[in-house]
């Protein structure tokens, strides 16, 4: 009788430990990632990788049609959009309308580029007559065809100017900024985003 619930024991405490190890090695298959999960999580990262580069090639801003010239740009909130005069516009600074900056565009048949460069100087030379305008040598004119900028001190902060020509439209944009606002990069930005307007 002893042997039998030896033997009965054994067999129950060997049933059990084969059950224990066969549960943890359920648990362990199921927690380590088999190949096939390597490769979704792969492909789920190059999706989730790719979203965020498309959202960032559109520009920020509303995308806003001037009243007066052929163009279309993406103006940042704070920032108005309003003609000038004729083939002029200005984009200013609604809090500060003193902080502006103001957009001419062209056919190549109107103005070629070294005309529209010539022009811009003589336009930051009669603003500030006493200081002598440099060329900015850390812009980034990438995307352009050609492409030049400028910039001389004022009494109120500086005066940058910018030409550019991108598919067939040339682009001459003045800001006058205040060293209270510096807005110069947003001006840049904003105008980088200025196309011929969609037919």
């Amino acid at each position: 009788m002893k042997k039998n619930l030896f033997i009965l024991s054994s067999i129950l405490t060997t049933g059990l430990l084969l059950a224990a190890c066969g549960s943890t090695n359920t648990t362990d298959q199921e927690t380590e990632p088999t190949p096939e999960d390597a490769a979704e999580e792969v492909v789920q990262e190059e999706t989730d990788d790719s979203t965020p580069a498309t959202d960032a090639a559109e520009p920020e801003g509303t995308l806003t049609q001037s009243d007066g010239q052929n163009f279309e740009m993406h103006v940042l909130e704070g920032y108005e959009l309003t003609a000038e005069e004729p083939k002029k516009d200005s984009l200013y600074v609604k809090d500060h309308p003193a902080v502006f900056m103001r957009i001419e565009t062209f056919t190549p048949e109107e103005t070629d580029f070294t005309t529209a460069e010539e022009t811009m100087i003589q336009t930051l030379q009669a603003v500030s007559p006493d200081e002598e305008a440099v060329e900015v040598t850390d812009f980034d004119g990438s995307g352009y065809t050609q492409s030049t900028a400028w910039k001389v001190p004022s009494s109120e902060g500086s005066v940058t100017g910018l030409v550019y020509e991108k598919d067939d439209l040339l682009v001459r944009l003045t800001i006058f900024d205040d060293s209270t606002v510096n807005a110069t990069e947003e001006f840049l930005a904003m105008g980088k985003t200025i196309k011929a307007k969609a037919q």
